[in-house]
Parts: structure tokens; sequence; C-alpha cells
């Protein structure tokens, strides 16, 4: 217990205090990004994330920002299960490229997922959104921070039987760039495959964390 608010105490004094309300619809406005020669602009210039057509066509954009405008998220999904994204906030009194404190850098990661995008983005969708797989990646500038989290009932695509919807089950990369900490997702649970919660192989684990690690490579940062 005296870890977790430790944890909680760094990650609240060194984001900008942008929560509001713990319902994420409340605290979200339209946004002015924009999807331009197969790429999305951040409407904040701080990245270009390119966008690629599934088998139905180009996906759908879902974003918006935060009510103090300063951070936001972007989802691309698609007819598949798909969805890729960015959630990202500046970094309180973070100076142009200035990095994280080396010995702050691993609770700060850990903490965006848990302090910040489980209560604020997942669990007002689905009470029971949890992390089932955490772990630190590389050193130096690449160090990153993976997991795995489930949301039950928040996928997109429907049990054909039951009619219910399927779980989200997304890997995770939290890192930083510049003055932004930025949380990559990417739906591991699609047409093409399905996972299950309580049985996620080391190889998915293993492919999604190539396909996070991808999606930050392809990302401009500005």
């Amino acid at each position: 217990m005296t870890h977790r608010r430790s944890i909680r105490g760094l990650f609240v004094g060194l984001l900008l205090p942008l929560v509001t309300s713990a319902c994420a619809g409340t605290m979200m406005s339209s946004t002015k990004g924009k999807v331009s020669d197969g790429n999305y602009y951040s409407p904040l210039g701080n990245f270009v994330m390119p966008l690629h057509a599934g088998m139905f066509g180009p996906p759908r954009i879902n974003d918006s920002l935060d009510t103090e405008g300063k951070g936001g998220v972007v989802s691309a999904l698609d007819d598949t299960g798909a969805n890729r994204g960015v959630t990202y906030q500046p970094l309180d009194g973070a100076a142009g490229s200035a990095p994280v404190d080396p010995e702050k850098q691993d609770l700060i990661y850990r903490s965006f997922v848990f302090d910040y995008v489980l209560p604020n983005y997942y669990k007002p969708v689905s009470p029971h959104a949890r992390v089932v797989h955490e772990e630190y990646l590389d050193s130096g500038p690449g160090r990153a921070f993976f997991a795995i989290a489930v949301i039950p009932g928040a996928s997109s695509m429907m049990d054909g039987k039951t009619g219910a919807r399927l779980d989200s089950i997304r890997a995770l990369l939290v890192f930083q760039r510049g003055a932004f900490i930025y949380m990559l997702h990417q739906e591991m649970n699609t047409s093409f495959g399905r996972v299950s919660a309580d049985a996620i192989s080391e190889k998915e684990v293993a492919d999604n964390k190539k396909g996070v690690k991808a999606l930050r490579e392809s990302i401009r940062f500005q």
C-alpha cells in the first residue's frame, strides 16, 4: 500500500493536473487533429502517426483533447476489431527534450497506466478492467513500460452466439519523447486472431511487444 501511494504521489507531482473527472466522457472535447496523406496529425503538433488501410478501407479515427487542451488520445479502428493509437500528456515542467529523472522514470511510466489510464479511460467503460502482464523494456533513451490490459466487454467485435461484446485486450507501451509522456496501444483481440484474457501465451506477448515497438518506430515525434 505504501508503495502504491508513493507511485501515485510521484505521478501527480510530475504530470500536469488535467484529470477533473473519473469519467473520460466528461473530460473530453473535440480536437483539431487532421488526417492527410495517409497520416494522422496531432492537434498539438507533437506527433504524426501513419494510418494503414484495412480490409474494408481507411480506419475510423476517434480523437479528443482533455479539457485544458494540453493532452489527448487518438484511436484508429476498423471493422476487423483492429485498434491502434496514442494517449499523450505533458510532463509538468518538462522543457524541450529534457528527459525524465532516471531514478523516477520507471515509476512514472507504470503510474501512467495504473493511476491515469485505468481509472480515467478504461474503468469508466468497464469497472473490472485490469492489467494482466507488465514488464520494463530496454534501457537508456529506448526505456519503456510494456503492459497488457484487459477491458471486459469493450471490444468492437461481437460474439456470434451470444451477441455480447468480446473483451478488449490491449498491448500498451509507455515512454517519453520530448516534453510528453506517451502510451501506445494495440488491440490483440481481432477477427484475425482471438485471444483469451485468462490464457495469453508467451508468443502472443512477444508478438504484441514487437507490434507496439514497431508502432513507436513508425511515429514521427516532433
